[in-house]
């Protein structure tokens, strides 16, 4: 059930961010973000929700750049960044991995600027 209920939260996150209501998205991705690290340590070993915890890392990354906190933005995308370069390096053929990593390094380097 965890799983679902991470996918709600990122849903309704995504709808609140897009909506511009920041501080209700904020409140749905740190959930979201809370229990992707909760399966991700129950279980280390899955793909799946490395993955999904990277993507969680991102969503707060990209949240807190538009509310214009370079700080926790950075810290964010390092973390998602970290994530997705162990990925690429299990995974190099899986282009997904590729492209995200690709995307939030590129992000690193704007935010450094």
């Amino acid at each position: 059930y965890k799983n679902g209920l991470a996918i709600s939260y990122e849903k309704l996150g995504q709808t609140q961010a897009d909506l511009g209501n920041l501080e209700k998205a904020r409140s749905f991705f740190e959930q979201y973000n809370q229990l992707e690290k909760e399966l991700y340590e129950s279980y280390p070993q899955s793909v799946l929700y490395k993955n999904n915890l990277a993507i969680s890392y991102a969503k707060l990354g990209q949240l807190h750049q538009k509310q214009e906190n370079t700080r926790k933005s950075h810290a964010f995308f390092q973390q998602a960044e970290q994530l997705w370069e162990a990925l690429v390096n299990d995974f190099p053929s899986y282009a997904e991995f590729s492209k995200n990593l690709e995307i939030v390094q590129e992000i690193l380097k704007e935010l450094e600027t």
